[in-house]
Order: structure tokens, then C-alpha cells, then sequence
């Protein structure tokens, strides 16, 4: 085909596009809530509803981040920022913290699940208290109605009785891993002795050991989330219509069984646009010498300059010792003692950066953002967790044979280097991470385009949905068969009675009276 053609056929599909996008007509119209002060967690549900918005829908969503470009350039989508009216910075975004700060906050399982608990209970009741979700709530402002609500349920029951209260179907959307402790809107059959537990350091408990620790955490968190979400003093509603779209793919984690109720959009952000690398981002990448760059960042959380003073001082010296550039998210202006070839920038465009084939290594705390964009673009990696999922994230990466981890406050130069040096020339390394990326992407449908079948398969059936697994209604108890374990060894325990008592009494009865 000419270059004239294709110019056309380019044109024409422009066009098209535009066309779609300026259009006002919705098909249906989505109540969206992204109340977690987390980037991360924005990234996964901008994504969700773009591609909602993108399928002709309308959305209205209330969050605490502002609205992607994309979201507010489209004519169907109204933003309501609930950030600046919160008292007490309750839902502050939280971006380039102190490192010493997060790890308070992270210190323990129990205080984190609880933390977070308390707070969604906060959030709820905010929510519910807003003038923009009152006039929604009765039907004010002469608007349609809404057909589904999608949000993010924050580790808290008490975000059900939004779409409880509207009658609407629900999708819960999950920019974690699968949250054990929060069982009753999937309904999955989770069992510890082979699923890890959020916050476990192993995906996949292997031994006695594992399962024991595994089997504490998961019982731990449940408890924690259990007692500081009402317990017995509160039931919030069990809505019955109702979909988590959590943010894993088969391809990384362990498969696990779930019912059709819960889908995997692992790596839905990756379906927008690859941004352009800056000018001078593409130089240092496309002029780098053979032996390539390393990625280096935490993120957008933590801020890497308040680093412990010796972890940055033995990243520094191994640095300098590398043929590699390095490219290093850093948000303070000035480094002392920053090493030649160290590149710094306070923000990265990090899936662009990660696709240029020059990336060798990318050095990472284990975010599901970048792990996705990691493994899409078959890098290895070397994890250093800090707190959350990231342990298990990474681990499941060492699992694969594409990643080493190591504890940020054990490293020492020696290990430092020994391990960078092993995920470059160890050449299996790459081989795994590309043989994972093919894994990843090979999916008979895109996250964007399951999210949008679903939903709509929501609003079409509603409470004909034949989704939920029997499993949700089950107890603990039952769910553990403690219960048919009592009742046989009660039964066990009977019968031992009554042959001892029917032994005891033959043995009485066949004794001559003289005997006795």
C-alpha cells in the first residue's frame, strides 16, 4: 500500500476516534468512588473507568487525585474531588513521602489492616455526608439514574452499602493482589495451606513451616479486619450482584480458584498510549554504551533522598563501580557524591524507559504498576520490597526466575554488587523475564475490553447474575469443615464409650460369682 493510502486510511480512522470521543450519547451511566490516597490505587481505577468512558459509557466519579488527561478530556465524565474538604488530611494523596514516615505506618500486619479499617469506616461515613452523593442518594438534581457503581472497597464492609442503598450492581476494584481477609464479596474458596495471604512473605507456602506462618497471617489479618470493622455489633449489607476486578494476572501469581465473579485486569493501565520519552531521556537511553542502563526507583510513595544515610551511601559506591548508566529517580535537586554515571530525575516516564531495549535491569520495590510494565517489557529485576504486597510481588517474580530480592536494610556493597552483576550476565535471567512477557501478553481479550463486557453484563442481568460461588455464604466454620470434624469425632469419641462400657460389662457378665 502507498504512503498516500495509508496517510488516508490513517485520516479516516482519526476521524472516527474523534468522532466517538465528542459523542454525548452514553450508554450507561457509572457511579465511580476512588477514595485511597495512593497513586497506585488511581492508576488501576482511571484505567477501569477510561475504558468504560471509551465503550460509550458516562462517568461520574468522586476521588482524591485529580483527573487523568484522558478522563478529563472526555465530554462524559465529571470529576468531583473530594480531597480539599476532608478535615484532618484524612485522604491527602499521598506521593513522595518519608521513608521513615511509610515504614511507621507499614510497622506491623495488625496495625496496617487496622489503620486501614478505621479509616474506610471514616471515608464511608464523609461519603455518605457529601452534598454531591446526598443529591444522588435521593434522587435530586433531575438526572437518570445510575445503572452500576464501581470503587474500591478500602479492606472495609461498609462501602457496600453504597450500591446496597441505590440497588445497583457493584464491582469492587482491587489494585492489589486478592485481599484475604476481605472474603465475603468473592466468595472464593481461599484455603492458607496453599494460598498465601496478602501480607505473607510467600505467594505460595511450600513447607510445614510456610503453611504455619502463612495460616497465623491470614487468621491475624482476618481477626483485625473482623474486630475493627464492627464485628458482631455490625452487618453491613451482603450485596449479591457483585464482581471484584483485581489487579493480578496468572501469568505472575499463582493460580488460584475463584468463580466467574472475580476477573483478572492485571496490567489494564498498559493498554493506554505509550508516552514519548523527553528529549533528554531518549539521548541518555539511545547513546548509552554496550553495556546498557539500570532503572532505578521506588516509586511514587516513597521519597528516595530520605533514605537510611548508609543505604544511599552503599548505592552510591556499588554505582560507581558498574559500566552502566544509571537512571535514578530522585527528587532532590542536588546529591552529594553522586557518581558519574548516575542520571537523576524527580519523575520517570517509567513503562517508556522500560521498553527501550537498552534497559538491562530494572531495580525496583515491587509496586504492581511496575512490576506489570516489567514484565511486559521483559526486564529482570532486583527487588527490595518495603511493606504491603511488595514482598509477595517480588517473590513471585523470584519464583519465575526473572528477579532476586533482597531486604533493603541488610544490603551491603558486596551484596549490592554481587547481585546486580548476576541479573546482568547471567543470561537466563532475561530469558525467563522474556518468556514471562509472553505469558502476560498472550490474552484472548484486553483488561479494557473484559472490564467493559462485564459491567455491562452486570447492568443487563442484574440479580440474574449467576455469579457468586455458594462458597460466600458459607461460615469459617463450615468452610473449614471444623464442624463435620466435631460432629466426627464426637461420634468417634461415642462409639470408643460404648465399646468400652459394652466390654466392661461382658467381661463382668463371663466372671463365675465364685470369682467375684
Amino acid at each position: 500500500m502507498r504512503s498516500g493510502a495509508i496517510r488516508s486510511v490513517v485520516a479516516v480512522g482519526s476521524l472516527l476516534w474523534s468522532i466517538g470521543c465528542l459523542s454525548t450519547i452514553a450508554g450507561h451511566r457509572i457511579l465511580a468512588c476512588e477514595p485511597s490516597p495512593g497513586y497506585s490505587h488511581w492508576t488501576v481505577m482511571s484505567a477501569v473507568l477510561e475504558s468504560l468512558l471509551a465503550a460509550g459509557h458516562e462517568v461520574v466519579c468522586t476521588a482524591v487525585h485529580p483527573a487523568t488527561d484522558r478522563l478529563a478530556a472526555h465530554p462524559n465524565y465529571t470529576h468531583v474531588d473530594m480531597s480539599s474538604s476532608l478535615a484532618g488530611g484524612l485522604l491527602q494523596t499521598a506521593r513522595d513521602v518519608k521513608y521513615a514516615h511509610v515504614m511507621r505506618i507499614f510497622r506491623s500486619n495488625a496495625f496496617m489492616v487496622g489503620q486501614a479499617t478505621a479509616r474506610a469506616q471514616r471515608v464511608c461515613e464523609y461519603i455518605s455526608d457529601m452534598p454531591e452523593m446526598q443529591g444522588i442518594l435521593n434522587g435530586r438534581g433531575g438526572e437518570r439514574e445510575f445503572d452500576a457503581v464501581v470503587m474500591e472497597s478500602l479492606h472495609s464492609e461498609c462501602m457496600s452499602a453504597l450500591p446496597d442503598r441505590l440497588g445497583l450492581p457493584a464491582v469492587y476494584v482491587v489494585p492489589s493482589p486478592t485481599v484475604n481477609w476481605m472474603p465475603v464479596a468473592t466468595g472464593a474458596p481461599d484455603h492458607p495451606s496453599y494460598l498465601g495471604a496478602l501480607l505473607a512473605d510467600r505467594p505460595t507456602p511450600a513447607t510445614f513451616g510456610h503453611r504455619l506462618a502463612n495460616a497465623l497471617v491470614y487468621a491475624h489479618t482476618a481477626l483485625v479486619r473482623w474486630y475493627n470493622d464492627g464485628g458482631r455489633d455490625r452487618r453491613w449489607p451482603e450485596h449479591r450482584h457483585t464482581m471484584l476486578f483485581v489487579n493480578t494476572h496468572h501469568s505472575i501469581e499463582p493460580a488460584r480458584p475463584v468463580g466467574p465473579n472475580v476477573l483478572e485486569i492485571g496490567g489494564i493501565h498498559l493498554n493506554r498510549p505509550l508516552e514519548p520519552l523527553p528529549g533528554d531521556l531518549s539521548d541518555v537511553l539511545d547513546k548509552s554504551n554496550e553495556f546498557g542502563v539500570i532503572v532505578f526507583t521506588f516509586g511514587s510513595l516513597v521519597a528516595m533522598d530520605t533514605l537510611p544515610a548508609n543505604v544511599l551511601k552503599a548505592f552510591k559506591i556499588v554505582f560507581s563501580q558498574l559500566p552502566q548508566t544509571i537512571i535514578w529517580k530522585y527528587e532532590n535537586d542536588h546529591m552529594p557524591d553522586k557518581p558519574e554515571n548516575v542520571m537523576l530525575y524527580k519523575w520517570l516516564p517509567q513503562r517508556a524507559i522500560l521498553q527501550h531495549p537498552n534497559v538491562k535491569l530494572f531495580i525496583s520495590h515491587g509496586g504492581m504498576s511496575g512490576i506489570y510494565e516489567t514484565v511486559s517489557a521483559g526486564v529482570p529485576v532486583l527487588g527490595m520490597p518495603l511493606f504491603y504486597d511488595q514482598p509477595r510481588n517480588i517473590q513471585n517474580l523470584v519464583d519465575l526466575g526473572m528477579a532476586l530480592s533482597m531486604e533493603i536494610n541488610n544490603l551491603t556493597r558486596t551484596t549490592l554488587y554481587e547481585a546486580i552483576n548476576r541479573l546482568i550476565k547471567d543470561q537466563s535471567f532475561s530469558e525467563n523475564a522474556k518468556r514471562v512477557s509472553s505469558l502476560f501478553r498472550d490474552r484472548p481479550m484486553t483488561p479494557s475490553e473484559s472490564v467493559v463486557y462485564w459491567v455491562e453484563y452486570l447492568i443487563r442481568h442484574g440479580t440474574e447474575a449467576n455469579i457468586r460461588p455458594l462458597s460466600a455464604d458459607s461460615s469459617w466454620t463450615s468452610h473449614f469443615m471444623l464442624d463435620i470434624c466435631v460432629a466426627l469425632a464426637t461420634a468417634l469419641l461415642i462409639l470408643w464409650f460404648l465399646k468400652r462400657a459394652i466390654a466392661h460389662a461382658v467381661f463382668n457378665k463371663s466372671i463365675p460369682s465364685a470369682v467375684k
